[in-house]
């Protein structure tokens, strides 16, 4: 997929999460990907989802409908897989999580957690960013290793192995003493997991990936910075 556009679309994804008025366009994009045709058009949309994407740089309209742009119908199938992780992190973030705060980690570390077991790491990584940024020690390194398991994983994704090892093992590093968990984020089996991953990953030839695992996180308090 085109940088841009994965950009993008990540950021209507993060804001759907942070500002339940900006879920709308997450829900159009989720309906234009079950209605579109190999061509990139969806003819058949609600009108309220017609003008929401066709007010985008990445739709057109095309009456009765919208289309994607002529020069990124070779990422529809990309833009498929991605609405529909999506709506699932959209709806398991409004089941899991508290709404958020001001100044809340705490809700920004349950959202990355929906998005990563919905295999969206470079969402987590944007998301995580931001708090990782003002945050102090130790919820800074905490943060950071969070952000570069997800990296390592999403350059797995794109065929970079060697990049992913590396911030596989550096992320975890980053990660093990916080184990069994903090801010409640649950560690000890996670760490375990990225371990193996990363060991598989690379060894040669390389052998069959152990299962991602799922990050757990218990959203129950007012996390400071």
């Amino acid at each position: 997929m085109k940088l841009w556009l994965r950009n993008r679309l990540a950021g209507w994804c993060l804001d759907a999460l942070r500002d339940p008025a900006a879920e709308a366009r997450i829900h159009a994009l989720s309906a234009f990907a079950r209605h579109a045709d190999p061509s990139g058009a969806a003819r058949h949309l609600a009108e309220d989802h017609v003008g929401i994407l066709a007010a985008s740089d990445v739709f057109e309209r095309a009456e009765p409908g919208v289309r994607l742009r002529a020069d990124l119908t070779v990422d529809l199938a990309a833009l498929r897989w991605r609405a529909e992780r999506f709506s699932e992190a959209l709806s398991d973030c409004r089941a899991e999580c508290e709404a958020p705060r001001a100044d809340e980690v705490g809700w920004s570390l349950c959202a990355a957690a929906a998005l990563f077991n919905r295999r969206l790491f470079f969402e987590v990584h944007e998301l995580l960013e931001d708090c990782w940024r003002p945050a102090g020690e130790p919820l800074k390194t905490l943060l950071q290793g969070l952000i570069q398991v997800a990296v390592g994983l999403h350059h797995h994704a794109n065929g970079n192995l060697r990049g992913a090892v590396a911030l596989l093992t550096e992320g975890n590093a980053k990660l093990r003493p916080f184990a069994p968990g903090a801010h409640g984020v649950e560690l000890g089996a996670f760490c375990e997991a990225i371990d193996a991953v990363a060991r598989a990953l690379g060894e040669r030839p390389a052998p069959a990936q152990p299962p991602l695992p799922r990050l757990v996180v218990r959203h129950s308090s007012l996390i400071t910075r």
